[in-house]
């Protein structure tokens, strides 16, 4: 393996050294990341449940997906396509957590590659990841059909979260699922771990008031805050 644990003063008293033969397999940046900031090395370990082994592998794999991925070389900062817009940072929950709001009325299946793309880079560069906060996520799926509703996305979606970022998401809100979609949510919540679907919850309408506070609430969730996607620029 190349990557193994001894004891030490990161992260619960667990330390983490990546032993890679190949450099190339790795971020330099994340490799230091892990031997110098305890944070980081404890979210792993509370993702894998305080099991080292497990942590450790999963750094193995993270780190080894972000190089093949190249997600420090993403870039959305400018001139990027307007429909990508309707994922977004707005607002925070009752603990602090930043809101990550997606619209998926408006995802457009012929650029599925793009919108995963860029959900990797607002993660990966939100202002709360350089302190390891965590984040709810919000699916709004009012007049969301079968036909619109983007499968492979969410399954990417999902995964991203449970294999690629450690604990990460604090919850996940599915709010106004339509019954036709429940069919769906079978085929994808099946990749969903046990601790993972102990953090899903669905709402309808004002229901989303009792999961973050009502001034937190974006327009397309019925919320008073009126920031909603546009998509006319």
């Amino acid at each position: 393996a190349v990557v193994s644990t001894q004891s030490g003063h990161y992260g619960r008293g667990n330390k983490f050294h990546l032993l890679a033969t190949d450099p190339a397999k790795y971020y330099e940046a994340d490799v230091e990341r892990i031997k110098s900031d305890d944070l980081y090395v404890t979210r792993f370990l509370t993702h894998s449940k305080d099991d080292k082994e497990e942590a450790a592998k999963m750094i193995e794999s993270v780190f080894a997906w972000r190089k093949t991925n190249a997600v420090k070389e993403l870039d959305y900062s400018k001139d990027c396509d307007p429909c990508l817009a309707s994922m977004y940072f707005k607002n925070k929950d009752s603990e602090g957590c930043d809101i990550l709001w997606i619209e998926a009325k408006s995802f457009d299946k012929s650029k599925r590659e793009e919108f995963q793309k860029y959900l990797v880079w607002l993660v990966e560069n939100r202002a709360g990841e350089a302190e390891c906060s965590q984040i709810t996520t919000v699916l709004a799926l009012d007049t969301v059909g079968i036909t619109e509703a983007d499968v492979e996305f969410i399954k990417y979606f999902i995964n991203l979260f449970m294999y690629y970022t450690a604990d990460v998401m604090k919850k996940m809100v599915i709010h106004n699922m339509h019954w036709l979609l429940n069919g769906v949510w079978k085929v994808v919540s099946v990749i969903l771990s046990e601790g993972a679907k102990k953090r899903v919850l669905f709402c309808k309408n004002k229901e989303i008031f009792n999961a973050m506070p009502k001034e937190s609430v974006v327009a397309v969730c019925g919320g008073p805050d009126p920031y909603r996607y546009n998509k006319a620029k």
